[in-house]
């Protein structure tokens, strides 16, 4: 197994924020020491049974996965709607990212082979296929979520 190579500013790559919806669109800064612009932000209402949305810079703003459920990618501009330098915007239209008096927390990833993080799309085949990613050795984990 290969040793893991020293990441010495965690924070420039994963943070986690906690935040209370306002029904109105919200500037959510991260509170890292260092400034960190996600490329994939995934919410969880804290308070409430809602969805999990998971927004990234490779699909875009208006194009949400719902990690815990089968369903489909959906178009929105309802959820998360800007990628910051240091944290992300939510519309005051979704329960799911920012509904009036509801908790949520945001695990919000940087993309970087420093970190071991990468964020790919492809379309499949129906065959067995090799799949690029920007990563200088083989990921030791890998998510794959449908999208249609």
């Amino acid at each position: 197994m290969a040793a893991y190579t020293a990441i010495d500013d965690p924070e420039a790559y994963f943070q986690v924020k906690l935040y209370s919806g306002t029904g109105s669109s919200l500037a959510v800064t991260l509170d890292g020491d260092t400034d960190m612009s996600p490329n994939l932000v995934w919410i969880k209402s804290r308070s409430h049974t809602n969805y999990h949305v998971a927004t990234d810079t490779v699909r875009g703003v208006t194009e949400q996965i719902y990690p815990n459920d089968a369903g489909a990618e959906e178009t929105t501009a309802g959820s998360l709607t800007v990628f910051g330098s240091d944290g992300f915007t939510v519309a005051g239209s979704s329960t799911d990212t920012n509904g009036s008096g509801r908790t949520y927390t945001a695990w919000c990833w940087n993309e970087s082979a420093t970190s071991g993080f990468d964020i790919v799309a492809y379309s499949g085949t129906g065959s067995a296929r090799t799949v690029s990613h920007s990563l200088s050795a083989t990921p030791h984990m890998i998510i794959i979520k449908r999208r249609d």
